[in-house]
């Protein structure tokens, strides 16, 4: 509608504006006849006027003439009697008189618009024009200009009916994607056209929507089960060694030994739960204010608090020049992640093997913390698996854990808008070694915004 009406307004102002030019050229035609028979009344008096008024009568045009005395008494033209003259005091002015004209089927009577008035000594001089030719131009334009409008009223309908099918389709495309969500089918994802538009716009936040959600159904449907087996183990073994200290003779040194392994195996269970209560605190943003920090005193305290216990493994441990890196973050979940991977480089890097920390800025202005180590390492087809809860490969069955460490990373990096990355790190003799990589937005040290 708000279309149609600017198209209206355009027809009707070119028409208005066409047919004032057209009507404005024509008076003014008659206007510079009027005038230059006027002239020739002041040089040859009436005599000249009317031989004047006589020659142009006589050719074909689109102007019509009068010539009349003092009295009114026609004396040539092509009016048969003087036109009926307003009563005015005015020297000249305009009107519209009838003329009878004769053509090849008659006498036909025309409409004139005319521009008449008294000359010096009284003759009446009347000047016209057929208004005719306005009128067929007017029509002409009318038409026209009705095709135009019937043809944008129709371009109107069609596009809106488009428009609105196209919108109503791409809305339907997204409830239906809804609605199997709602149905329990988080794997489904909303149809993204290409075009570029605020429904794909939306479409592609829906999906990634979904996609975390999914993955936290994942984790969530997982936990249970998860939890179930990894603790079933210790608490079995917990289980077992208290039936066995009950069921035989007391022993005062052996009852201690066996609740000191009844605290050691608690406190392993304890742990796994602590972790999963981290975890979940780390998927809720909002439970964490994250603030301009340097993470480059962090790394250092950090090499600082783990370089005995590397001594201690029979491992070498080296770091790199750490300059300050601003970054949006929380200190003591830095802090935790970075421990987390220099317990895994610790713990799966063979006695004699060397581990390597170090941060910097990378090519794409991002922020690093990297722990390499000289271990077997991770094939790159389970890099990304091990980042999942509970996920352990089998190699590393048989060691103490619950395969939360990496997913707390993970979920770490993930709060701070960044990345964990897991690539090859220090090759040795056994194998390519492991690099985790967390990845940060980094700050502008000038206005503290962030920039990748």
């Amino acid at each position: 509608m708000v279309f149609l009406a600017l198209v209206f307004a355009l027809l009707s102002y070119v028409y208005y504006a066409t047919a004032f030019q057209v009507s404005k050229e024509a008076n003014d035609a008659v206007l510079r006849e009027y005038r230059l028979l006027e002239s020739t009344y002041d040089s040859g008096g009436l005599r000249g006027l009317n031989e004047q008024v006589v020659e142009r009568s006589a050719a074909p045009g689109p102007l019509y003439y009068l010539l009349a005395d003092q009295d009114g008494k026609v004396i040539s033209g092509d009016y048969d009697q003087l036109p009926r003259l307003p009563a005015s005091g005015s020297q000249s002015e305009w009107g519209e008189f009838p003329v009878k004209v004769t053509t090849e089927d008659g006498v036909e009577e025309h409409k004139t618009y005319a521009h008449f008035g008294r000359l010096l000594n009284g003759p009446i001089l009347v000047v016209a024009r057929d208004m005719r030719e306005s009128a067929a131009a007017a029509s002409r334009m009318t038409k026209a200009l009705t095709y135009a409008a019937g043809i944008s009223v129709a371009f109107s309908i069609l596009a809106g009916l488009v428009a609105a099918w196209l919108a109503s389709r791409r809305v339907e495309l997204l409830s239906e994607t809804t609605r199997k969500v709602m149905a329990g089918d988080l794997t489904h994802r909303a149809r993204v056209e290409g075009w570029g538009d605020e429904f794909d716009l939306l479409a592609q936040n829906l999906n990634d929507m979904l996609a975390r959600l999914e993955k936290q159904a994942h984790a969530t449907r997982t936990a249970g089960d998860a939890i179930a087996h990894d603790l079933r183990t210790p608490i079995t073994r917990l289980r077992q060694r208290l039936d066995e200290a009950l069921g035989s003779t007391p022993d005062a040194e052996a009852d201690r030994e066996a609740l000191r392994y009844a605290r050691e195996e608690t406190d392993r269970v304890l742990k796994t739960f602590n972790a999963v209560l981290q975890l979940s605190r780390l998927n809720s943003a909002e439970s964490w204010r994250l603030t301009r920090l340097d993470i480059a005193p962090i790394v250092e305290e950090m090499a600082e608090l783990y370089e005995p216990a590397a001594e201690e493994a029979g491992l070498v441990m080296t770091k790199g020049r750490a300059s300050p890196m601003m970054v949006l973050g929380h200190a003591q979940l830095i802090s935790q992640a970075l421990a987390n991977l220099l317990d895994n480089a610790m713990k799966y890097t063979p006695k004699g093997g060397r581990v390597h920390l170090s941060c910097g800025q990378r090519a794409d202005g991002r922020l690093e913390i990297r722990v390499a180590d000289s271990g077997l390492g991770i094939p790159p087809a389970d890099r990304e698996r091990v980042k999942e809860r509970f996920v352990r490969l089998e190699a590393n069955l048989s060691s103490h854990g619950a395969g939360l460490g990496l997913a707390l990373v993970d979920a770490v990096a993930e709060l701070h808008g960044g990345d964990f990355l897991l690539e090859d790190g220090l090759a040795s003799g056994a194998g390519v070694g492991l690099a985790a990589v967390v990845v940060l937005p980094a700050l502008d040290g000038r206005d503290g915004q962030r920039f990748r």
